[in-house]
């Protein structure tokens, strides 16, 4: 692989990474009949607790519409559960069920097995290198004042 030039080399590698990462990712949990999104909502759910579906689709960035059919289905299959908020009866809170949490955990362990493969070439000092380094990009790309902030 060549060196990145200063003409976006970096950019269009950090493409084709951002690329085969979705797709590793979306073929591991595609072996548990699981899709991406579904995997972000159970994650976003179990680290923020219930919380309302309004505050959950701007958190994953996902359009109210799209967010009512995959919440839908979520629950149709009993990893979610959508209960009236009890300090604003005007709303829904949507939380994970038992099952959720049982469906997410064992879409933890794919997706973390799918990420060890990924980074398989880095040793375990450039991996947590790396990490840190994905963590100070991806924070500074989602606070910027160019707008991108909300894309993230």
């Amino acid at each position: 692989m060549p060196a990145a030039s200063a003409a976006g080399g970096c950019a269009l590698m950090t493409i084709r990474l951002a690329r085969m990462t979705g797709y590793r990712m979306g073929r591991a949990l595609a072996e548990l009949e699981m899709r991406t999104h579904e995997f972000g909502v159970l994650d976003h759910l179990d680290r923020a607790g219930p919380i309302s579906q309004q505050e959950l689709g701007a958190a994953l960035r996902i359009d109210p519409s799209n967010l009512v059919g995959l919440l839908d289905a979520l629950q149709h299959d009993g990893l979610v559960v959508r209960a009236r908020d009890a300090a604003d009866r005007r709303r829904h809170l949507v939380g994970l069920t038992d099952a959720g949490h049982l469906r997410l955990q064992s879409a933890k362990r794919a997706t973390v097995e799918a990420e060890a493969d990924l980074l398989a070439p880095l040793g375990p000092a450039e991996r947590k290198q790396f990490v840190e380094m994905l963590g100070r990009l991806t924070s500074h790309a989602c606070s910027s004042t160019r707008g991108a902030g909300r894309n993230c």
